[in-house]
């Protein structure tokens, strides 16, 4: 299962690649399409179902991810499916996303140093790492429930 799906208008590549790179550094199961697809790989098939397995979704939600049909029919496919999702922003003011988006916290880098943009990074990595944890310790408590209760 993949734990971080990164959607991101093309323009955002290099900030993607940026948030890939320390996000996995922090231990995370991270799908970006440049970076984890192989070559010949069936592109579409691949980004939905990463999208689907993923527990949380990250958008670059920047002026030109905001305009693009892909970042915005990834984005119906995570509310759809109930994904925890945080749009990362920094061209556009939080207040000029899209009216279904501004109702999740964004992460706001604009103006941001590069070391506040990956202290921020880093505190969606740890919640993100937390949220996990916590997934696993429910999970680890219902199957010695059901050996327990189970004989």
């Amino acid at each position: 299962m993949t734990d971080v799906f990164i959607s991101h208008a093309q323009a955002d590549l290099p900030l993607a690649e940026y948030l890939h790179r320390h996000l996995t550094q922090e231990g995370l199961s991270v799908f970006l399409a440049s970076v984890s697809m192989a070559p010949g790989e069936r592109w579409k098939e691949s980004i939905l179902s990463n999208l689907r397995s993923s527990a949380w979704v990250i958008c670059l939600a920047s002026r030109a991810a905001c305009e693009s049909q892909w970042v915005m029919q990834e984005m119906g496919v995570a509310i759809g499916a109930s994904k925890k999702l945080v749009p990362f922003v920094w061209d556009i003011a939080p207040n000029a996303l899209p009216g279904w988006m501004q109702q999740y916290q964004a992460v706001n880098l604009g103006g941001a140093s590069q070391d506040e943009a990956k202290a921020a990074i880093l505190r969606v990595a740890e919640t993100i790492k937390s949220e996990k944890q916590k997934g696993l310790a429910i999970l680890g408590l219902i199957v010695a429930g059901l050996l327990l209760f189970g004989k």
